[in-house]
């Protein structure tokens, strides 16, 4: 999918909380200086940051896709 200027990609995870795993949120970020393309190959690095000021949460699945206002959730 091609992605015109001014496109929001947004990355979405999904993490379930270590100690209380039926207890899970749903995280969302919009990245105005990626392509979409790019944030698949940087997710890894987006995932760990996450990741790092989160520990009690463990990350369960990630995307990235052309933000839609109003589009539901994953």
């Amino acid at each position: 999918m091609a992605c015109s200027e001014g496109t929001m990609i947004e990355f979405i995870l999904i993490a379930c909380l270590q100690d209380t795993p039926e207890e899970c949120r749903t995280e969302s970020r919009l990245l105005s200086d990626m392509t979409l393309i790019q944030c698949m190959t940087s997710s890894q690095f987006l995932v760990a940051d996450w990741g790092k000021n989160h520990p009690e949460w463990q990350i369960q699945k990630h995307r990235c896709r052309v933000f839609q206002a109003d589009r539901a959730e994953i």
